[in-house]
């Protein structure tokens, strides 16, 4: 498990964790998260990061200060950028039984 203040200018590549959950609260900013579908085009970056072009299917939610939210492991994820958004996050490490969405 590993916490860490994200500092967010730019929105960056839809992704999946295999292996880690990530539960994050919104502490300045605001922004959209999209969650779930299917990761198209997915390439492993590095152990335990997998990046693609883009989310098909996916639920898309704004983001608020204060608004908590958690990505279970496997689940494609990316975050719309509103000038900024900080978010304080955790991740933690699963089991690794799910598999990235392909």
């Amino acid at each position: 498990t590993s916490a860490s203040l994200e500092y967010w200018k730019a929105p960056g590549k839809p992704a999946v964790h295999p292996d880690e959950a990530e539960y994050a609260t919104v502490m300045a900013g605001s922004g959209t998260l999209v969650s779930g579908g299917t990761l198209i085009a997915p390439k492993l970056r590095f152990p335990g990061l997998v990046e693609g072009d883009r989310i098909e299917g996916g639920t898309t939610r704004k983001l608020a200060v204060g608004d908590v939210f958690l990505i279970p492991a496997g689940t494609p994820h990316w975050f719309g950028i509103d000038g900024k958004l900080v978010m304080l996050g955790t991740k933690i490490r699963t089991s690794g039984q799910r598999k990235p969405s392909q």
